[in-house]
């Protein structure tokens, strides 16, 4: 069975110990970054070495296009940010919404192609004026009918070519001004407005992964950030929204997590997260999960289920006529 870790290498290469500890503890993924990519061939290659350690495992990766990257040298994942295509959907909502499939389709061809299983998105975060740039860019704008529109149609994209989606920043990353690479964001907003976050997760709530968010949220819970909040992720995520699929942390490198490895599986064992993500590349931390971690019926549950996307057939598919017609259209409207 495969170990609920997500983890981090640290270069284009695996090195031997990185073979052999994949090979031995089985995690359930590796997410890989630009600092893994030098060229197409070499990440297939690497992609097939991962699969050939541990034929199980899952090959993730956070390429939402536009200033979250990891091809940025590649033309074929040069898209613009997700918040310019909800200011087009304003003036010309069919052509907005053309270009979100075809960014979408795109984009899940070529990491299907590659051999990617999971993709990191959607981003479900609704922004206000105070949010951070780092956010308000990578959502489909603040009108919710929008938002979900667009959405439905670029998670739907991803799944239709072997791409399965993450929810993310449950329970919604849209009200902080802060970063939560760098501090601890704290909402202090009332109920109200932090229900209004939870619309889209809601809506998105038969997908089969959510990732938290490292924000502390004062009116549901004053002493521990989502990821550690056993309130927000039982009575929020599992009650309120009904979510039945896997709970995944955010990056528990992360700065807004000022606890010890040792401390932060203990207090993920105690609030309900089901796969512990770390992308420090670091097998000292990996082996603290590894002893630590504890494994969830849900998760348990979950590897005898089907994938949500399976489709692989990419053969029949002349992805120069997508990215044509994507270029066709930017140029006519002068986007």
């Amino acid at each position: 069975m495969s170990f609920p870790l997500i983890i981090s290498i640290k270069s284009s290469n695996l090195s031997n110990d990185e073979k052999e500890n994949i090979r031995k503890f089985k995690p359930f993924g590796v997410i890989l970054f630009q600092r893994n990519i030098k060229n197409l061939n070499q990440t297939k290659k690497l992609i097939l070495t991962l699969k050939n350690l541990h034929p199980k495992i899952n090959v993730l990766i956070d390429q939402e296009g536009g200033i979250v990257n990891r091809f940025p040298q590649f033309s074929e994942f040069k898209f613009l940010d997700n918040l310019q295509y909800y200011q087009i959907y304003l003036k010309y909502p069919s052509l907005a919404k053309q270009l979100v499939f075809l960014k979408s389709f795109i984009t899940s061809f070529h990491l299907s192609k590659l051999g990617f299983d999971i993709n990191t998105i959607p981003v479900l975060d609704i922004p206000n004026a105070q949010t951070i740039d780092m956010i308000r860019k990578r959502t489909f704008g603040d009108n919710l009918k929008i938002n979900i529109e667009l959405n439905e149609i670029f998670v739907n994209a991803s799944i239709s070519l072997g791409i399965t989606p993450v929810m993310k920043h449950i329970p919604g990353h849209g009200l902080t001004s802060k970063d939560s690479h760098f501090s601890l964001p704290v909402i202090n907003s009332p109920i109200k407005i932090l229900e209004r976050q939870l619309t889209l997760f809601k809506h998105f709530n038969h997908l089969p992964f959510a990732m938290t968010a490292h924000i502390k949220y004062a009116k549901w819970d004053n002493d521990n950030m989502a990821t550690y909040s056993s309130k927000i992720i039982k009575n929020i995520i599992r009650q309120q929204l009904k979510f039945k699929g896997l709970i995944m942390s955010d990056d528990m490198t992360m700065k807004a997590n000022q606890s010890d490895i040792k401390e932060s599986v203990q207090k993920c064992n105690q609030s309900g997260i089901d796969i512990f993500l770390d992308c420090s590349s670091d097998w000292g931390r990996y082996l603290e999960v590894i002893n630590s971690f504890k494994i969830t019926n849900r998760y348990k549950k979950s590897l005898k289920s089907k994938r949500l996307s399976t489709n692989r057939d990419l053969k029949s598919i002349n992805i120069i006529q997508y990215h044509d017609l994507y270029n066709e259209l930017v140029k006519t409207y002068g986007i």
